[in-house]
Parts: structure tokens; sequence; C-alpha cells
């Protein structure tokens, strides 16, 4: 039996099983070789926010992000589990609870509650994340976590992945401010879900290309839903939450599609996404006939680079860490985005902002984000980001009559 712990001391060749090491790999880990692993697993982030113009003086300053805490476990390298809790919520403390059985590379088995398989950016974790928030079509139409099953797998060196899976029903009471604002609570779900991802590594092995070619990677995703009859449409939030396009009559299927593309090199990251929503109105007219399909688009494209030099890795370990003979590594990151609403119906007919419109006025909301990184080392990380959006809708904006925003955000965060 093996404990890891930070700060123990090295175990001499030869010594007894159980015993204190002096090393963090890279959490607290308890081991006995092949037949079981236990860990701990830690997200704590504060983050602090200021604006301009102020919309609501009450969303000044600082707040807990996440404050969690998850236990994973490993049987003879077959059966993994994790339970991880958010303290401080009140209405849905659980985020993860599952069990994972590996029969191959390419074929697991997950069953249980955790992320529904969708988007690049849904999948990155927002420890990981260049920005502080992820990017608003990912927030408002990306599907969050629900209790199913799923099966996924890789083939070698991640040339291809997949991963589809079955939920059951969103029955979560969260305020829409609430799960927008925390962008890890993912967008609505009524009824069971069919969710997948595919992605797509085609020049990997290919030695005459340069390296950051060959970890070009292209994704697919797609996701189909009942929605719920009623005021159920997705709707158009702002950075932090404030309205430009309210929820309309919806009833039907909801389909979400999306494409993504990522190229790592060395220190620099480019990054594209495109989502978009659709959402049935059948009999929502005010004669009861149908109207046309609801739509929801968001596109991002963004790109970061770590100046001190430390290679783009899902973790960024310093080359030399503060307090350890260095100042640690920073990124610098940018990103441009666009969010749409609107219905299919035709362009060349009055549009109208009636929940029950056959033609939908659509509003468009322009985000850019510039953001600087400082990583004291693997497991400290202080962000900030500045934030510019503007809306094609002037009278449907946070402050009536005013287009453009600033929102100015940080962020400590402590995560192994």
């Amino acid at each position: 039996m093996r404990l890891t712990l930070p700060g123990a001391a090295t175990a001499a060749p030869g010594a007894p099983a159980a015993q204190l090491q002096g090393r963090w790999s890279p959490r607290p880990r308890i081991t006995s070789g092949k037949n079981f692993s236990l860990e701990l697993r830690a997200k704590i982030q504060n983050d602090g926010a200021w604006f301009n113009p102020v919309v609501d003086p009450e969303d000044e300053g600082f707040t807990w992000r996440r404050r969690r805490l998850a236990v994973r476990g490993e049987f003879f390298n077959r059966v993994e589990f994790e339970v991880e809790r958010e303290f401080g919520d009140d209405i849905e403390p659980w985020r993860d609870a599952w069990v994972n059985v590996k029969v191959h590379d390419l074929l697991e088995a997950r069953g249980g509650k955790f992320k529904l398989p969708f988007g690049l950016d849904n999948s990155t974790s927002s420890v990981e994340h260049d920005f502080i928030f992820r990017s608003l079509g990912t927030r408002a139409l990306a599907p969050g976590r629900d209790i199913g099953a799923m099966i996924y797998g890789e083939a070698a060196r991640r040339r291809f992945t997949y991963a589809i899976g079955v939920f059951d029903a969103d029955d979560r009471l969260v305020a829409d401010s609430e799960r927008f604002f925390d962008d890890d609570q993912g967008a609505d779900s009524f009824g069971r879900t069919v969710s997948g991802r595919v992605t797509v590594q085609p020049f990997d092995g290919v030695a005459s290309l340069p390296s950051g070619l060959r970890n070009l990677e292209f994704g697919a995703s797609g996701a189909w839903s009942e929605v719920a009859e009623g005021l159920n449409s997705f709707k158009g939030n702002s950075v932090f939450g404030y309205d430009y396009f309210e929820r309309v009559w919806v009833n039907g299927d909801r389909v979400r599609t999306g494409v993504d593309v990522a190229l790592v090199s060395g220190p620099a990251s480019l990054k594209a996404e495109w989502i978009n929503a659709s959402d049935e109105r059948l009999g929502q007219g005010v004669d009861d006939g149908d109207l046309s399909n609801m739509f929801t688009r968001g596109w991002y494209v963004s790109g970061s680079w770590l100046v001190t030099g430390e290679d783009k890795e899902d973790t960024v370990s310093p080359k030399r860490p503060l307090l350890q003979g260095g100042f640690g590594a920073i990124e610098v990151a940018a990103r441009y985005e666009r969010m749409l609403l609107g219905s299919s119906a035709d362009a060349s007919e009055p549009a109208f902002n009636n929940p029950r419109a056959d033609n939908l006025r659509r509003n468009q909301d322009a985000v850019v984000t510039v953001g600087l990184s400082w990583y004291l080392n693997r497991w400290l990380k202080v962000q900030g980001n500045a934030i510019r959006e503007s809306f094609d809708d002037l009278t449907r904006t946070p402050l009536d009559g005013t287009a453009t925003y600033w929102s100015y955000v940080t962020r400590l965060q402590l995560a192994f």
C-alpha cells in the first residue's frame, strides 16, 4: 500500500510499500500497485467583476465561482469512479457521480451523472480554459450534466475519438441568471436527450508535415431532445446574464449541431467553433398553426500564446515556477465571438418581438475578449479578462439605447 502526499519524505529504495513519498502526483493519491488507486481533486475559483457602464451594482465585486472537491478511484486499470461536490450550492451540489468500465481503448462505458459529450469549448475543463468564461454559444446551447449512459473510445494517439450517450430529463430548478452566470451549468434539456461527439486528427503520423499541422484536430457534435411546450426556447443573455432576446413559445424537437477545429503547436493554439440550435414551434401560432423554427447560433475564433515558452498542454507546468527560481508562466489570449437569435421565416416578411410571431425580430451580441493568465506553478493560476460586447438592437440591451458594454473580470484559481 502506498500513500502519496505533498511535502513527505522521499522513500528510500527497498523501503516498505506503505509509506509517504515526497511528490504530488500531481495530487494526493493512495495506490496499491495496479490493483487500486484513490485520489483527491479540487477546483477552487474566486472571481471579481467590474463594469462600464454599471447595470446592476450588486453584480460588482468578488464571488466564489467554484468550490469543488472530488474523489476519483480506479480498480485493476479497468473500473473507475468519481464523485464531485460543489460546496455552497444548495440547488445542485452533486456535479459528477459516475462509474466507468474500460473494455478497450476503443470501447469504454460510463453511467451516472456527468457532462454530455458536445463541443470543444464545452469539453474543456474550466480549470484548463484560456479564458475565465466559456463562449456565449457554449454557455447558451451546449448541454450540461445529466444522468445517463455513454459509450466512448479513442484510437492510438487520439487520431480518432468518439462518444455517444443517452441521458434523462433535466429537472434542475435553477434561475436563468444563475444558470448562465455559472458557465458550467449547461443549457436546458427536456425529456430524453441523445448527444454525441467525434474528433479526427487526419494528419497525425505524417512525418513530412510540421508538428503543428500533425496536431490539427476537427470535431463534430450533435444532440437531439424534445422541448416541452411553453416559453422554453433558448434566450439571448449577455456575458453577465442580461436579456437581449426573450424566450418564445416552442414545442417539438430540439436539434443542436456543432463543428470545431483546434491547432496546437508548441506554446501557441488556435481554435474555432460553430454551434447551432433549432427549436420546433408546432401549434404555437395565434391560430394554433405551426410557426417557423427558432434558431440560436453562436461561433468564435480564439488564439493563445505562452510567451514564456512552455508547451500548450491541458495542464500548463511553468518551466520556472514562482519561488523556485522563476516567475512562473505567462499566457496571452484573445477571442472574437458572435451569438445570433431569430427564426427561419422569410426574412422579407415583417419581423416582430412577439413570442408567437412567425418571423422573430433578430438580435445579435458581438463580443471581444482579451485575456492574460499567470501560472504561478502547476496548481495556482491568476487570470484577468477585458470583455467588450455590443448589441445590434438598441431597444433590447441591458440599458435601453446603450449598445456597447465593458466588463473586467479576474480569477484566482487553485486546482489539483
